[in-house]
């Protein structure tokens, strides 16, 4: 599904929609469960949300870091709260994607889950090694095909592990996964050339690219980053219609009366049009989008298909 883009969010209707909803009582607070560690850029766009959504719902909305499970953990916390619309889940490629890693999953993505809104995506960058001779896709997938090489994600089963995945498949290529604990250490092995490519979260690494340690060769959204705005997208670079993404939402209990989810939505909507939120989050390079709830949903069955076909053809497992 193609979503639409929102930067110009109908603030005011939203704002009207959101001030609709009944006031809670004095002191009774919501709670937005985010299956992540404090810090990363998930963490800040949550933390960013539930402070200006807790006026407009009548009552505070508190943060509460559940990481541990590969997300699992903090899913299962907010599956066992009440669907009544007072606990939110923050979720991102790894929701759709730990139920298909392990044998015996403990949640179902589309079927225990309500869909609130797509809030917003950081496209994948392919970046690689400056001793990779490669400088275009074309030359790149030439290369990759003719060398043993080895290609970094920030995770096991992450979007930038499978999303390589269907890269390599869509490119007619192959190179050996090395699987980190996180973006950064996955970076500092790609600068030191220990592994010689990467599908990196652009914010990640654009310094590095503007600095001339590493080389980017496409962007995985549809249009080119402003941030690296003489870099192709993978599409305009021979890959038609290819994209790779990290991707941030919100989804709650199912079961939660839908006029529930239409006041999230338009109250967590409401707050990414705000000006001094998008400034705030401003060097994360996030793109914030604000969809619908029947958007969303579509958006995570098609991501739970593509991401079914990379772990399929991968033979990824959880570790």
């Amino acid at each position: 599904m193609k979503l639409q883009r929102r930067h110009a969010v109908a603030l005011g209707a939203s704002l009207l929609l959101a001030a609709g909803l009944p006031a809670r009582a004095q002191g009774s607070a919501g709670r937005f469960v985010v299956p992540y560690a404090a810090g990363g850029t998930g963490d800040m766009l949550s933390r960013a949300v539930a402070e200006r959504i807790g006026a407009a719902l009548g009552r505070t909305i508190v943060v509460d870091n559940k990481p541990g499970g590969g997300t699992v953990i903090g899913t299962q916390a907010a599956l066992q709260a009440p669907a009544d619309g007072q606990t939110l889940l923050f979720v991102a490629a790894s929701f759709v994607i730990q139920p298909q890693l392990l044998a015996k999953p403990p949640y179902d993505a589309l079927r225990d889950f309500t869909p609130v809104t797509l809030m917003a995506s950081n496209p994948h960058v392919l970046v690689v090694h400056p001793s990779v001779p490669a400088k275009t896709l074309p030359e790149f997938l030439a290369w990759a095909r003719a060398n043993k090489a080895a290609f970094a994600s920030f995770g096991n089963g992450s979007s930038g592990h499978l999303g390589f995945e269907l890269f390599k498949k869509a490119g007619g290529f192959d190179m050996v996964h090395a699987a980190y604990k996180g973006s950064a250490p996955a970076t500092q092995d790609l600068l030191a050339g220990t592994v010689q490519a990467m599908f990196a979260d652009l914010p990640q690494v654009v310094n590095h690219v503007r600095a001339g340690k590493l080389k980017a060769i496409a962007v995985g959204s549809a249009k080119r980053d402003p941030a690296l705005p003489d870099v192709p997208t993978l599409g305009e670079a021979g890959l038609p219609g290819f994209l790779s993404q990290s991707w941030y939402g919100v989804v709650v209990k199912s079961g939660t009366p839908a006029d529930a989810v239409q006041k999230l939505q338009a109250a967590i909507t409401a707050a990414l049009a705000d000006p001094k939120l998008r400034q705030a989050l401003e060097p994360t390079g996030l793109e914030f989008i604000g969809s619908s709830s029947a958007e969303f949903a579509d958006f995570l069955k098609s991501e739970s298909a593509r991401y079914g076909e990379a772990i399929r053809i991968s033979g990824t497992k959880a570790q």
